[in-house]
């Protein structure tokens, strides 16, 4: 498959983003074309290369710069139809989804899991985030929610995945305290029910947050996680999917955030359990810079500038 203008590519794009295409454009197929795509000069050096310029202004951030060549075509990939992606994974038989997706610590969560008390989630802009969405029905796990705002439920992360494996959502309205407050209500139910509960940790938008030292740089990481961790029973399992340039996902289900003990103060709790996770996120961030999500790269970028000034 032969593109070369933007034209085309806007087209193709916009139909390989549609159900129609997640449902029947086969996963293995897909990812060979977008891979044969991404490794084009057209891709790099016009279409794609402003992705390209913000990887390579980020790595200038880290102690040990990687090789960008090193890392093309993993860069673009990670950013690149990931709607098609989740929707195709959706639908794969499990003969197949066994042949992509390679699950790392399973039996964490499963230990976890059958304790009763439910498992919180814990995802990343970071990866193909989308994944786990669609991850854990697929595995049989139909108690699985997540929280959602309700102009994004239409969205093809979500309405564009296979009827069966797709999420139960929680949604809210707006951003208010009192819509974000009844969201947490009903997860902590979820929880308490011994359901599982899927959340991002380092998302901007919140009304209680604990500033940290994240990259060099100080900024507030959401605390809900670890205030539903405290007030019920749930494991707190942070999740990273990440995407390689052949298609296939390499799910990681880490150890569990330790809670701390009684003898603390809540306040000290919600920060120590945040501390973790943010350190085992720069770590990722550090190690495998090419899956950070572009958005949160372009803002942590300008952080920095702004904090310089």
């Amino acid at each position: 498959m032969k593109i070369v203008t933007s034209k085309k590519v806007k087209r193709i794009v916009k139909f390989m983003n549609s159900p129609l295409a997640g449902k029947y454009v086969p996963y293995g197929w897909g990812s060979k074309q977008i891979l044969k795509y991404l490794e084009s000069d057209f891709a790099q050096s016009g279409h794609l290369r402003n992705r390209i310029d913000l990887f390579r202004e980020f790595i200038t951030n880290l102690d040990k710069p990687p090789v960008i060549k090193d890392l093309l075509p993993d860069v673009l990939v990670s950013s690149f139809l990931k709607p098609w992606r989740s929707m195709a994974i959706s639908y794969l038989s499990k003969k197949k989804f066994a042949k992509y997706v390679n699950i790392h610590g399973l039996e964490k969560f499963e230990k976890s899991y059958a304790r009763g008390k439910g498992v919180i989630i814990l995802n990343s802009h970071w990866g193909l985030a989308e994944g786990a969405l669609t991850l854990f029905p697929i595995i049989g796990y139909k108690d699985f929610y997540t929280v959602v705002r309700m102009k994004g439920t239409d969205s093809m992360k979500f309405a564009g995945l296979k009827k069966e494996m797709q999420p139960q959502l929680i949604v809210f309205k707006d951003h208010s305290n009192a819509e974000l407050f009844k969201s947490l209500f009903k997860a902590r139910d979820v929880l308490t029910k011994g359901h599982i509960f899927h959340i991002l940790g380092d998302g901007y938008h919140g009304k209680s947050s604990v500033d940290m030292n994240f990259m060099g740089r100080i900024r507030g990481f959401r605390a809900s996680f670890a205030e539903l961790g405290l007030s019920t029973e749930a494991a707190i399992h942070p999740i990273f999917i990440a995407l390689n340039n052949n298609g296939s996902l390499d799910v990681y289900i880490m150890d569990a955030i330790d809670k701390g003990n009684e003898s603390q103060e809540r306040h000290e709790r919600i920060q120590y359990m945040v501390e973790q996770y943010t350190l085992i996120l720069e770590q990722k961030w550090k190690e495998e810079p090419q899956h950070i999500n572009q958005g949160f790269m372009e803002k942590y970028l300008r952080q920095v500038h702004q904090n310089l000034e």
